[in-house]
């Protein structure tokens, strides 16, 4: 193979499939890609659909994420002439549906099943149920026991909906544990001091929501971040002013992360997510030019700056042109951590350049003798294009969502009253085992903001 052919092919390649090459169950790439056009999932929504935008939002959020991997079908049941509540495209909420690539069916054999509100299975079936409440959201095995479902902040029904993607994924795959445990966390109380289902790491009601904010890097957390953004109910969305920096361009992997992207989406990143952003209601300015030592912030220029570029470089400048708030987060790039989230809000006692050094290559598992690349040897890729291929990112669309829920809830808190954590450290696999630091450092400024609509 050319080395030209392998980029195109590269350029392509959906960023779960290489999980299985990097762990050695692939012996080529196409076998990876049968093992994700095998997958299928479906979602049972209950009769609370028909009234509740967050049971809307964790559906649609489910279904967009949930089509990126399970790529033989994503199929939903119980939306038959349901109005769509929740702040997306289509005239129903079938059509929205399909509109993220899923489809309105009955429940097939051996597929995993996700219920919604107090939708039933038919029969013994593996699965889980989603469920929030205020700020928290997750999921629990089937005939577990729900939240109330009833308050709940937008961001915590889309973490709902990834979280309860993240568990198919791992069903699917027959991880131990999945689907047999209650798996969630509270966006207010990111910690594992509480419970996350206990009301004790709730957060108050949300009054009002950010609207000049300035984000750097469309892709995979830029879009999750977006997402929740554009779920939330906002009261005027053509007074919510976004900026969109990105120099990307999209490629026939981009969707199989990013969420604001479908398989058909061509062209610069910053330009289609303006697009779909201002078919929302929401105004937008691009910059297509990188973050480096040479940028620097207008005084009418957001004051909140949310980051989500792998970028050690531009991660390390981050603090230089002077936002008043800067959250950022990074996620695992291996088959080992992938799942793996972490978030960071400045200023913070560490500086940005501490955290990160200049020039520094993220760690990736080079993988070069597991048989999946042995047999792209042999068919003459060659050296560089194997490299190329290991430090490739295995990437998953429901640890975006979750990163994106989290990022876009560190706004929320300083508009409530509270400061940002400082550090948020989980990981999807265990996360009984996350930790967070609240900042320590004193944030009095007003980053921009109007009152919810129907909050």
């Amino acid at each position: 193979m050319h080395h030209s052919d392998f980029t195109a092919f590269l350029d392509g390649f959906n960023r779960l499939a290489k999980l299985d090459l990097d762990l050695g169950d692939a012996s080529c790439p196409e076998t990876a890609m049968a093992r994700l056009r095998g997958y299928r999932a479906h979602i049972a929504a209950g009769p609370e659909v028909t009234e509740s935008i967050a049971h809307q939002i964790a559906l649609l959020t489910f279904v967009n994420i949930a089509s990126r991997f399970a790529l033989g079908g994503v199929t939903v049941s119980g939306i038959a002439d349901v109005p769509l509540l929740a702040p997306w495209h289509g005239d129903s909420l079938a059509s929205a549906v399909e509109m993220l690539g899923g489809a309105t069916a009955d429940l097939a054999e051996e597929t995993p099943v996700v219920l919604l509100g107090s939708a039933t299975t038919p029969a013994e079936r593996g699965g889980c149920q989603i469920t929030f409440a205020g700020w928290r959201g997750g999921v629990v095995p089937l005939g577990g026991s729900r939240l109330d479902e009833k308050e709940t902040v937008a961001a915590a029904a889309v973490l709902a909906g990834s979280l309860a993607a993240a568990e198919i994924f791992a069903m699917l795959r027959d991880e131990i544990g999945a689907g047999c445990r209650d798996h969630g966390l509270s966006i207010w109380r990111p910690d594992g001091d509480e419970d996350w289902r206990s009301p004790a790491s709730d957060g108050p009601p949300v009054s009002v929501l950010p609207n000049h904010l300035w984000v750097l890097g469309l892709g995979h957390l830029g879009q999750a971040f977006l997402w929740t953004l554009a779920m939330s109910p906002y009261s005027d969305r053509a007074s919510v002013k976004l900026v969109l920096q990105d120099t990307d361009v999209v490629t026939g992997s981009t969707a199989s992360t990013s969420i604001l992207t479908r398989p058909e989406t061509t062209g610069r990143k910053t330009r289609t997510v303006a697009a779909l952003l201002e078919n929302l209601g929401f105004a937008t300015s691009i910059i297509e030019r990188p973050f480096d030592g040479a940028f620097s912030r207008r005084s009418d220029d957001p004051s909140v700056l949310i980051c989500g570029v792998d970028n050690a470089l531009a991660r390390t400048q981050l603090e230089l042109p002077r936002f008043e708030l800067v959250i950022e987060a990074g996620i695992g790039r291996t088959a080992s951590d992938f799942r793996a989230v972490r978030l960071h809000s400045f200023p913070s006692q560490r500086a940005a350049a501490e955290l990160w050094k200049a020039g520094a290559a993220a760690g990736v598992a080079t993988a070069g003798n597991m048989p999946g690349y042995q047999r792209l040897r042999e068919s003459g890729v060659d050296d560089c294009g194997l490299a190329l291929l290991a430090g490739t990112a295995v990437g998953a669309p429901f640890v975006g969502g979750v990163a994106g829920a989290l990022m876009f809830g560190q706004i929320l808190k300083l508009l409530h009253g509270e400061r940002p954590d400082a550090v948020v450290d989980l990981d999807l696999r265990a996360l009984e085992a996350r930790r967070a630091v609240p900042s320590s450092v004193p944030l009095v400024h007003n980053p921009g903001f109007q009152p919810c609509d129907n909050c």
